[in-house]
């Protein structure tokens, strides 16, 4: 971890093997630095394949002309470089490389059948925090929902966390990925099987993303924020293997799903409204939340209300092509996201959930 971490993949790769198959999008794709890298893999001696067609939230058939391409080069090890999308696909993809099992079977908590092919994952966003977390997010563009695939056997072998590869990203990926990561730390901390030793690990990342969040996507070359929100976005993933999400993330998977509005942009959207709702069962958690984002009169909602339009997230469903008409089966289907749901501290119906899309509208 830190800047120039991304130099030391020669020597992480080095221990698996040769053949490295490297997954990315085409975004990450045309950045120098990864030309960059490649070009340092080959003078190190090692071969590569690239698949460089991960979509944002990519649906079942990435993840499978994926795994199609890998099988017929045989890596040794595979090497995920991007954000959230790319980690995920290479975490799977490298199950599929060693087992004979179907995407849609691994669907659920502890449905991998074992370790896949060794993995290696660098991020070029701070949000998702997927390089470290034993999750990964399919698409399921037939039931318009996203779908969890959950194992401790998915965490990667190395995770490289280099905040020089976000300095090129965008103000608007930048804002909207950070607020994910803010969402992780609060559902994590304020969570119904909350970890003590995790609450560490959230209220660091609270505490850095609302301090730094604004400058890195304001002035994205300043390292300093940008190396802070790689910290705040790896403390997030942390959070996700022994506690996870709740409400918000079940919330916004029919977003994700039905109307492909970005995942850190959904969270960013619901987040004060299901904190709204979430209230009378954690109202002291969310005073130290407020304190942790600098906010001393312990409003965490108008905290982060107020970091949202700082940073331009502060959107309403509408603006996505959401109606009226559209909430209940959406309400239906986020309330069966029961792997979530089951984590929010304050108990939420069909009518909750629909009424939460309602004032988000």
């Amino acid at each position: 971890m830190g800047c120039g971490a991304v130099e030391e993949l020669p020597a992480i790769l080095s221990s698996f093997g040769s053949k490295i198959f490297v997954v990315t999008d085409p975004g990450v794709a045309q950045q120098p630095f990864f030309d960059l890298l490649l070009v340092n893999l080959h003078n190190n001696g090692f071969q590569t394949s690239l698949f460089q067609d991960v979509l944002p939230d990519p649906p079942v058939d990435v993840f499978e002309t994926c795994a199609v391409q890998a099988l017929e080069f045989g890596p040794s090890c595979f090497l995920g470089i991007g954000g959230g999308s790319a980690l995920d696909v290479t975490k799977i993809v490298a199950v599929l490389g060693k087992h004979d099992c179907a995407l849609p079977s691994l669907f659920g908590i502890d449905q991998v059948p074992g370790r896949g092919v060794p993995s290696v994952l660098a991020s070029t966003t701070a949000g998702t925090g997927s390089e470290v977390t034993p999750i990964a997010v399919v698409s399921d563009e037939e039931n318009q929902l996203k779908k969890g695939i959950v194992s401790d056997l998915l965490v990667a072998n190395h995770a490289v966390v280099d905040p020089c590869l976000c300095e090129t990203l965008p103000a608007w990926p930048t804002a909207y990925t950070g607020m994910d990561a803010l969402t992780h730390a609060i559902e994590a901390y304020t969570n119904q099987y909350r970890v003590p030793l995790i609450d560490g690990y959230a209220l660091e990342a609270i505490r850095l993303i609302a301090s730094n969040l604004p400058t890195a996507c304001h002035h994205g070359s300043d390292l300093a924020a940008r190396y802070a929100m790689s910290r705040a976005s790896m403390f997030g993933g942390m959070c996700l293997g022994p506690v996870n999400t709740a409400a918000v993330h079940a919330l916004a998977y029919p977003l994700g799903g039905r109307f492909k509005v970005p995942h850190g942009v959904a969270n960013s959207l619901l987040l004060p409204h299901v904190m709204e709702f979430n209230m009378p069962a954690v109202a002291e958690c969310y005073q130290i939340v407020a304190e942790a984002m600098g906010r001393g009169d312990g409003d965490a909602v108008a905290a982060v209300e107020e970091l949202s339009a700082e940073v331009g997230t502060n959107r309403a469903m509408a603006e996505f092509g959401v109606t009226q008409a559209d909430l209940p089966a959406m309400a239906a289907d986020a309330i069966q996201v029961t792997r979530l749901m089951r984590n929010n501290p304050r108990e939420m119906s069909e009518q909750d959930a629909l009424a939460i899309y309602q004032a988000a509208l």
